[in-house]
């Protein structure tokens, strides 16, 4: 009888190492995300989900007959469970100033929109006003997933710049070219921090009228021709759809040589 009884229990061991076994075996099989597996996702780059959401919200923050929760938006399954509760929870707060993914105390006429950065598994897309005297903006936070996208987190921000700054882009960081996919390594970036994050990377737009000053003091329309990679620069202009129309950017300091 002793016997048995010690069958049995290397038997019950034996059931539980084997549902330990199973139950790592399906989170790594998933990849982490037994807790995702029932959310939805979006086909297509991240800044033009961001966008279609923001735009979404907006003509329903526009109406005079609905708004974006008769119109269930703030339950859309393409957002994070934890980002869902905090919108439809965000309808009762009576004291609520600003608009809780507009990132805006009124509607803007016209956004603007930039990639930060895209990676393979996270992306980040800011989204502002047009106009020179708001500085607001609406960080969307994306995570990659079963070959989509999702929106994890959409954050307010004040901005780079106070409010009576005529730009929308004002940032320190590092000029180069050798930038990886999707960016355009033709093209000059600004790679900077935001919150503390670095790697953050800025498209930079030239025309006739972006002003360069260099080391040596000298200032004159931007040539591109004369940076040097990982040179630090201080660059302020206009947040795009695509990139940052440059207007003024100040070279810091010389790239440091290995």
């Amino acid at each position: 009888m002793k016997k048995i009884f010690e069958n049995r229990g290397v038997l019950i061991a034996v059931l539980v190492i084997l549902v330990v076994i199973v139950a790592v075996w399906l989170l790594v099989g998933s990849g982490g995300e037994m807790g995702d597996k029932n959310q939805e996702v979006a086909q297509g780059e991240p800044l033009e989900i961001a966008l279609d959401f923001y735009e979404t919200w907006l003509g329903a923050a526009r109406s005079t007959s609905t708004d974006p929760y008769k119109e269930g938006l703030a339950e859309d399954p393409i957002l994070s469970p934890e980002l869902r509760s905090s919108l439809v929870a965000s309808e009762d707060e009576v004291e609520r100033e600003v608009d809780p993914v507009l990132c805006l105390p009124i509607l803007p006429d016209q956004i603007a929109t930039i990639l930060v950065y895209e990676l393979e598994d996270k992306a980040e897309v800011l989204i502002m006003s047009r106009k020179p005297s708001r500085d607001e903006q609406a960080i969307f936070r994306l995570t990659a997933l079963k070959g989509g996208w999702y929106i994890n987190e959409i954050k307010c921000s004040a901005g780079e710049v106070p409010p009576d700054r005529e730009f929308t882009f004002e940032t320190e960081g590092f000029l180069l070219k050798s930038v990886p996919p999707p960016f355009n390594s033709k093209n000059w970036h600004l790679i900077f921090e935001v919150d503390g994050v670095a790697g953050n990377v800025a498209p930079l737009i030239f025309d006739s009228s972006s002003m360069c000053t260099y080391l040596d003091g000298k200032k004159a329309v931007c040539d591109t021709t004369k940076f040097e990679e990982a040179s630090k620069a201080l660059v302020r202009g206009q947040m795009t759809e695509t990139g940052v129309e440059v207007q003024q950017l100040e070279v810091l300091e010389k790239a440091e040589k290995e």
